[in-house]
């Protein structure tokens, strides 16, 4: 009992500063607040797990070290082609999100009411976080709020996560009205993405009502013409840098253009390079492929010089998760992602419940737009939505066991004759 309140402790740090992306030694880097909790509970949760189990599974043992190897080999071919440093603290922390993962699910299986607790509990006591970076984000020159992450749309996925946990999965009246704070809150970063998970919140809080299907379909129409209408406007009023583009000045149709072009670029250098189409360029090296490849970068420095110039000092993101996953690692890497997805979609379409269908869609549309993978919290709610899936899915079918169940106590046992 005490061990599960000291991880439950810590899931709840976790959650506290899942937002707290910003590095700690100035600009740069991996060591933030964010990705400092994980570590220390893969150390707590490693030592109770290996006190009470004392073996992991071969397979996932042989799965990540494969992967490891497969990463170290990429970094070795252009360390030898092109001089490239192997980017060893990307994969470092790659790993311990992976184990994070692991081990989060191993507690939250075997302790799934403190694991509610602290989930609920996490994200609770992650709005004075953000109400204090919101305080910072005031006071600063830019015009939006990023709430302690390094990107704004992170922030804005984040938020819009945390809100579904407490609609779907908890459901009371304060936990509607966080959730709806935090969503509102989402749109304070002047991002797109929180449009994907409009139609799941509205799905998750009209579950039950037959007019839940037409209300969502209508309102997300709406939001999404509000924002297709209004976002030029908003852009002028507030003079923000456009979610799709690295730069102030690319607003509009261009921005959307050089977003297109960088992912048109990242599969030319997979698809035009055996090494690379093998064994993947190696996590985080996406900047120096595009400085390195023989690639045409003219295209993208006409609309958007100041990612080329990111490229150069090793910073440039590609802004997509499946198409980062495709370029950093293997070629089965990705397969294996492919193929998890559509196991997770069918998975989700068998249980015939709309909203969890519809978030996951939701989710995996906005990691499409961004390269999520990379951030701590993909991990910390990709695995909870996953948990209490998993949970509320197992509490159906006991309820439909035993409606079906005959009822023994009103069957008499015959006594022998006599």
């Amino acid at each position: 009992m005490r061990n599960a309140k000291l991880l439950g402790f810590l899931v709840i740090l976790n959650f506290m500063t899942a937002s707290m992306g910003l590095p700690l030694a100035g600009e740069g880097g991996k060591f933030s607040a964010s990705n400092i909790t994980p570590v220390v509970f893969v150390l707590a949760a490693g030592l109770l797990f290996f006190r009470a189990r004392q073996h992991v599974d071969r397979r996932l043992v042989a799965a990540f070290l494969a992967f490891n190897l497969a990463c170290c080999l990429s970094f070795v071919i252009f360390l030898l082609r092109y001089a490239w440093d192997p980017n060893f603290p990307v994969l470092l922390f790659q790993d311990v999100e992976l184990v994070f993962c692991m081990l989060l699910w191993w507690f939250a299986r075997e302790n799934p009411e403190e694991f509610r607790s602290a989930v609920r509990t996490g994200i609770y006591c992650s709005i004075p976080v953000y109400v204090a970076f919101a305080f910072y984000d005031r006071h600063t020159e830019a015009p939006w709020f990023s709430f302690g992450m390094d990107d704004k749309s992170h922030s804005a996925v984040l938020m819009c996560c945390e809100a579904y946990v407490l609609i779907r999965f908890f459901g009371g009246k304060l936990d509607r009205l966080v959730a709806l704070g935090l969503y509102v809150a989402t749109y304070m970063t002047i991002s797109r993405l929180p449009v994907f998970f409009l139609p799941a919140l509205i799905l998750a809080s009209m579950r039950g009502s037959r007019y839940a299907p037409a209300i969502t379909i209508v309102a997300t129409v709406a939001a999404a013409v509000l924002v297709a209408t209004l976002g030029d406007t908003l852009s002028a009023i507030f003079v923000v840098y456009d979610r799709l583009s690295s730069v102030e000045m690319v607003t509009g149709s261009d921005s959307t253009a050089a977003h297109l072009v960088l992912l048109k670029t990242a599969l030319k250098i997979k698809f035009s390079d055996p090494w690379a189409f093998i064994f993947g360029t190696g996590p985080g090296n996406f900047s120096k492929a595009l400085s390195s490849f023989p690639v045409s970068i003219a295209e993208i420095e006409a609309l958007d010089p100041q990612l080329v110039a990111f490229a150069r000092e090793g910073r440039a993101p590609l802004h997509s998760m499946p198409l980062q996953i495709l370029l950093d690692y293997t070629f089965v890497v990705f397969l294996l992602f492919v193929y998890y997805v559509l196991w997770a979609l069918r998975w989700l379409l068998r249980r015939k419940v709309l909203p969890d269908t519809v978030f996951f869609l939701g989710f995996m549309a906005s990691a499409t737009f961004y390269s999520l993978h990379n951030k701590p919290y993909f991990y910390l709610v990709a695995v909870t939505v996953a948990v209490l899936l998993v949970q509320a899915g197992e509490e159906l079918a006991k309820q439909r066991s035993r409606r079906t169940r005959p009822d023994t106590d009103l069957i008499l046992t015959p006594t022998p004759a006599g």
